[in-house]
């Protein structure tokens, strides 16, 4: 598992299912609409910044998460914890927390 924190969370990148996808489509997204930390190393997605810089640079659009789930082969997942959201959804909505 190939991860790196964000200013709000964390980066979870499967490279074995990275194995044999052509469109490299996360790598893509993140150039287009996200802040271009992505590259393409060994035909798996990778930090093209230092880890310390990932941090401040990205900007959390997501991007690469959603391109990897309908172009590409579900290895990206990405935790942006909210804090207090489930006392808030128990609370304030009857919601139970999941």
């Amino acid at each position: 598992m190939y991860t790196f924190e964000l200013r709000t969370g964390m980066v979870y990148i499967d490279h074995s299912k990275c194995e044999g996808c052509e469109s490299l489509a996360c790598v893509e997204a993140c150039s287009c609409y996200g802040s271009g930390i992505l590259k393409a190393e060994d035909g798996k997605p990778v930090l093209a910044i230092p880890r310390q810089e990932a941090k401040r640079r990205d900007i959390e659009c997501l991007a690469c998460e959603i391109e990897c789930h309908f172009r590409g082969r579900q290895a990206i997942a990405i935790s942006l914890p909210i804090a207090g959201l489930e006392e808030y959804r128990r609370s304030a909505h009857g919601h139970p927390a999941e």
